[in-house]
């Protein structure tokens, strides 16, 4: 038997020079994505999509609706479970690895108010190099053209903070309906360039009847 150098025809004893059918691969190939998508689709977590309701504040800020209060949760509490995670599970990825930094980073913050654990738990992704902003400004360009440029500047920090949380963690949770790591890159920054609402503490209880006067 003889096979060409492309691989398209063998030489049979039989019948001769005869092409080769490589449905089964296809097939196969075919096969093989279907199983990718249908394990990137298992998890999806409600309300963390591109297609999250739109929300205005009474400043006239939009962003998506958060499905949950992650910058509600303790601070210290939030440390404690992430440097848990970063000891057990301390074989994972460079990426998994990155988002337990950055939550560590988010989590001195919201203790401290220093805003260097923000710049910090930007640059744990890449080391500091030019693609943060490359992609910080991407999703900057998409929330200008589906909001307004700088339209960000009228949420208060504390928000930013969150959806930063949601973000990273629906990326740690296998959640891949957005490019979760460039939306919290940029809501780090925004939260950078912000600041909390007046009478809102990341450690303290909020008396929301102060809001209502």
């Amino acid at each position: 038997m003889h096979i060409d150098l492309q691989g398209n025809k063998h030489w049979d004893d039989k019948f001769g020079m005869i092409e080769n059918h490589h449905e089964f691969d296809d097939l196969e190939d075919n096969y093989s994505q279907r199983m990718k998508e249908q394990e990137a689709a298992k998890v999806a977590i409600e309300g963390v999509g591109q297609d999250a309701e739109i929300v205005t504040n009474e400043r006239g800020g939009k962003q998506s609706k958060a499905p949950m209060a992650m910058h509600l949760i303790d601070p210290q509490f939030l440390l404690d479970w992430v440097t848990f995670l970063k000891e057990v599970h301390h074989d994972d990825g460079d990426e998994t690895w990155d988002c337990y930094l950055s939550i560590e980073c988010i989590a001195k913050f919201m203790q401290t108010g220093d805003k260097e654990e923000l710049f910090y738990g930007i640059n744990v992704f890449g080391n500091g190099n030019i693609e943060q902003l490359i992609r910080i400004a991407t999703v900057l360009q998409y929330g200008a053209s589906r909001y307004a440029p700088n339209n960000w500047r009228l949420i208060p920090q504390e928000e930013h903070i969150n959806h930063a949380l949601i973000h990273i963690i629906a990326h740690l949770a296998g959640d891949r309906q957005d490019e979760h790591i460039d939306h919290a890159l940029c809501r780090l920054m925004m939260a950078y360039a912000t600041e909390k609402s007046e009478d809102f503490d990341y450690g303290s209880f909020v008396d929301t009847n102060k809001r209502a006067v």
